[in-house]
């Protein structure tokens, strides 16, 4: 059983005159159960005008081409109070398990032999479950735009969007050190992070052969970036996302992307004995360095590689995102189509570290027998994609630019062609609509990212972290509708 309450009072003022000059204000209450007793509470004010510039007396040399013309401006904040319904205690559990049930590792149930050994019959006892924070307060974002709207001969129009969105008290479970137990952190406020970017739709709707022909075509394109702007007091702290495989590939500290990709830079693999002498001596493995394996790079040039050569080597945030939207009907046929295009953003393939290499027993990928170095597959090792293959090659699995791959992609996410059969009937009130359509999604993707789905749905801290999820399904529909 899980309960919480949110208790909300606002208020909303519009105001308009003349169908020119348009305001609008909102100011909400919010109280959540989800936070302490002092900091259960926040107000989150918002506010818009609109100034419908076509409808001024010094517009009118216009009329005859411009329908609309519109600028606008926002400001607003609103709030975030998803951390779990109890962030604020500190609660207990008591759970079957532990050694006398041969059970270990997450499944270790709340048996303590206080003797200390492997084995007990004593009673079932409690272990912190959750630690509290009662002093956690809403999370707030603040955001400013610009923009316009035009329309022009009743068919083509633009819209541009322009904003910025700063996020303050950012709500992320704390980092606890190991000895705290297997109790879970506590959302705390941390930092603040800066977007910003623009939103851009355009579309034209237009006839043709004597308005039997009838179609819109629609575009819009997104860009933003993004940046952590603090964290704490403490500028060497950082946030990582989740472990895949004990292995994390994201990082978010000051002035960095939130999150991004952090590891090791790889620029190839040894040719030779020769050359993998010649080269910095990882310190933690000084006989790392052999013919066939990852060379590493020495970004700080310290003549040595350790976790200081490790940097932010990729991004899962696109350059740019892009919408088309195409609709066209022509006696009794339609026609639906909209493709999706993300361009730019990069992919952590997590899942290439439980295939490619050897950590845990199973199958291993194509790639590991074709383009392995010294493959007898392979007929020039100048061309080995992965390392030799070895029974310990845990370093090869840490967090490097190997993993990192452009997942840009076009997808088409709809497609629906449709014929009304009502028009063929003479007497017109025997159906009111006879329409067979067929329907698809996801009916084709072009990329050249080797997983399953460049779509990847991670998010937060673990966005563009690829552990193996299912893929976009594509369907087939065909079907008739019809109304009496």
């Amino acid at each position: 059983l899980s309960e919480w309450a949110l208790f909300s009072l606002f208020g909303r003022l519009n105001y308009q005159f003349d169908d020119r000059y348009l305001l609008e204000a909102v100011v909400r209450r919010d109280a959540s159960s989800r936070f302490g007793t002092d900091n259960n509470a926040g107000v989150f004010p918002a506010a818009s005008v609109g100034w419908r510039i076509s409808e001024e007396d010094f517009m009118s040399f216009s009329a005859g081409w411009l329908n609309q013309f519109k600028i606008r401006a926002g400001y607003g904040i609103t709030g975030n109070d998803r951390i779990g319904n109890y962030n604020s205690y500190t609660t207990y559990r008591s759970e079957l398990g532990g050694a006398a049930w041969g059970r270990t590792g997450a499944d270790v149930g709340s048996y303590y032999p206080i003797a200390g050994g492997n084995t007990t019959d004593g009673a079932v006892g409690f272990r912190r479950n959750a630690i509290g924070n009662t002093a956690v307060e809403w999370e707030s974002t603040t955001t400013t735009n610009f923009g316009f709207d035009m329309t022009f001969f009743d068919k083509f129009d633009v819209m541009l969007d322009i904003w910025q969105r700063n996020t303050e008290d950012m709500l992320y479970p704390q980092q606890i050190p190991a000895v705290a137990g297997r109790a879970t952190a506590p959302s705390i406020n941390v930092g603040e992070m800066k977007n910003q970017g623009f939103d851009l739709e355009i579309s034209y709707n237009g006839s043709a052969l004597q308005n039997e022909l009838t179609y819109m075509i629609g575009l819009n394109v997104s860009r933003y970036k993004n940046e952590l702007v603090s964290l704490s007091g403490n500028d060497n702290e950082f946030l990582q996302g989740g472990t895949i495989r004990g292995q994390n590939f994201t990082r978010a500290e000051k002035g960095s992307q939130f999150p991004a990709f952090f590891g090791y830079t790889i620029d190839g693999i040894f040719q030779s004995q020769e050359e993998a002498d010649a080269h910095p001596v990882v310190t933690e493995d000084p006989s790392y360095n052999q013919e066939g394996v990852f060379k590493i790079r020495d970004v700080n040039g310290d003549g040595q590689i350790d976790a200081d050569d490790r940097g932010f080597i990729g991004s899962p945030h696109p350059d740019y995102t892009a919408g088309i939207i195409l609709s066209a009907s022509y006696k009794g046929f339609s026609l639906y189509t909209n493709l999706f295009a993300s361009v730019g953003n990069e992919v952590a393939n997590g899942v290439n570290g439980m295939i490619d290499f050897n950590k845990f027993q199973g199958n291993r990928s194509t790639k590991r027998l074709y383009e392995s170095y010294d493959s007898p597959y392979l007929s020039n090792n100048a061309d080995a994609t992965m390392p030799m293959a070895r029974i310990n090659d845990e370093r090869d699995q840490r967090p490097s630019t190997y993993f990192i791959e452009d997942a840009s992609y076009l997808r088409m996410q709809n497609l629906r062609v449709a014929y009304n059969f009502n028009r063929l009937f003479t007497n017109k009130n025997l159906f009111r609509n006879l329409t067979v359509y067929f329907h698809s999604t996801n009916l084709f993707t072009i990329t050249e990212y080797s997983g399953l789905d460049p779509e990847i749905g991670a998010s937060g801290m673990n966005q563009g972290v690829d552990k193996g999820g299912w893929p976009t399904v594509r369907r087939f529909l065909f079907g008739l509708q019809f109304g009496l």
